[in-house]
């Protein structure tokens, strides 16, 4: 006999709610019915806490801002660019980017997985961002630096010059990631591992700090502090310390040292399809923003090649 749901069965339709399974049903559900299915299915999916964490933080402000209880297909445009006008006022350019980005991901999921049409998300025009510059940090400067620093910190600024890790590859790192090779095994982005080559001089401080810290299992942190594993915002701190110290009024942050590797890697002979891998780019679109020369590579480059120059230098002629 074929099976066929009775009045009885649990699955079958009720007849007291007609919306429940109406073709137009998907307009019922809410913002923060919407927030929590899409974080936990990305919870689901393996996303790093750090990715997680963004996510919850955004949704959060987002059903903050318009109410949990909205439908998501009653979301508007205008009310969406509305809100995005205020983060401005609070927010750098290229965080209200990440704030549109995030959007995007949770319309394009939910149509995706049939719950909403989610327009007013998914067609959220990604806005301008200016293009920054970051300026590497100069030689002299790193060399103060480096003069003043702890067993510790030391080994952790040539690292992080060495190698261009993002600040939460350098906090995350676990001895038995150090490599017999004298290389790194990093936990990069979207939980990606890679591995990262590390130089002499960075080498040599790290095992001088080893032979400070102590043994330890595989799995322990590899930096610790006063009070334990050092976190990102630990490091961010440690860099600011630092600076405060030797005087410098510039920027200065892991960034800028990320940038900082970039830079000069190129300068001294590095690819770009190299420097990609090592700072855990799935693009070359991102590297670039990694490539531009400073300053003084500029004026000495276009010093050598000035069309105007060899115009009218009798010299050249």
């Amino acid at each position: 006999m074929v099976w066929a749901p009775d009045s009885t069965d649990l699955w079958a339709p009720d007849s007291q709610d007609p919306d429940l399974w109406a073709p137009d049903s998907r307009r019922h559900l809410t913002l923060g019915q919407a927030t929590n299915l899409f974080l936990a299915a990305k919870a689901a999916e393996g996303l790093s806490p750090r990715t997680l964490e963004w996510y919850r933080m955004i949704t959060t402000r987002l059903v903050r801002a318009l109410g949990a209880e909205r439908a998501v297909d009653g979301l508007t445009p205008a009310e969406l660019r509305a809100w995005l006008v205020e983060l401005r006022t609070t927010l750098a350019p290229v965080s209200v980017a990440g704030y549109v980005r995030t959007m995007r991901v949770l319309g394009n999921w939910l149509a995706a997985e049939g719950l909403a049409s989610a327009a007013a998300l998914r067609e959220l025009g990604r806005p301008r961002v200016p293009h920054k510059v970051i300026e590497p940090v100069a030689d002299d400067v790193l060399r103060r630096l480096l003069a003043v620093c702890s067993v510790r910190d030391r080994a952790i600024l040539l690292l992080m010059i060495d190698t261009g890790l993002r600040v939460s590859e350098v906090a995350a790192l676990r001895l038995g990631e150090l490599r017999p090779d004298g290389t790194l095994k990093v936990q990069g982005k979207g939980s990606k591992e890679r591995i990262v080559p590390v130089g002499s001089t960075a080498r040599r401080a790290i095992v001088h700090y080893l032979g400070q810290r102590g043994q330890g299992r595989p799995d322990d942190a590899l930096w610790l502090g006063r009070k334990g594993e050092i976190s990102p915002r630990g490091l961010q701190h440690m860099v600011r310390r630092l600076k405060g110290r030797v005087g410098v009024t510039g920027r200065l942050s892991p960034h800028s040292l990320r940038h900082t590797f970039a830079r000069s890697y190129l300068v001294n002979g590095g690819d770009v399809f190299t420097l990609q891998r090592i700072l855990g780019h799935t693009s070359l679109d991102m590297v670039k923003r990694y490539v531009a020369l400073a300053d003084v590579d500029l004026v000495t480059r276009h010093a050598a090649a000035s069309p105007a120059d060899r115009l009218t230098d009798s010299r050249r002629r």
